[in-house]
């Protein structure tokens, strides 16, 4: 994606994010409510929209841009798994950890759920910009 057009998804998924709370030490939730109108669905696919997984990578990375209330980067996607896909206007529950190993490195880990399934589960290393 171009940067202008990853500017358009994150504040899509931003916009998407509800009830961003504190869950424990260090950790978050928030639902994400991933209506037909997404823009992430574009083409993903045609006559059974689902969520691509770099958009569920990208709103780890703005989860934790919101809570640490700063720009980061993403530089490692350490772990990636996809185990269901999320379709047009189903409700996602995330839940990420974040930790700060040295100054201005963040590991970010996320769960994301729709009901009790597991989605994903993602680990990725960001870096503020």
């Amino acid at each position: 994606m171009m940067k202008n057009e990853d500017s358009v998804i994150s504040g899509a998924l931003r916009s998407r994010m509800t009830g961003l709370k504190p869950a424990g030490e260090g950790e978050y939730v928030c639902s994400m409510n991933f209506d037909p109108a997404f823009r992430g669905f574009e083409g993903h696919f045609e006559g059974n929209p689902i969520v691509p997984g770099v958009c569920l990578i990208e709103a780890a990375r703005v989860a934790a841009e919101t809570v640490l209330e700063r720009a980061l980067s993403t530089r490692r996607v350490a772990q990636c798994r996809f185990r269901r896909p999320i379709r047009a206007g189903e409700c996602a529950r995330l839940r990420i950890r974040i930790a700060e190993p040295e100054p201005g490195t963040w590991q970010i880990q996320a769960d994301i759920r729709v009901e009790s399934a597991v989605c994903a589960q993602l680990r990725l290393k960001a870096v503020a910009l």
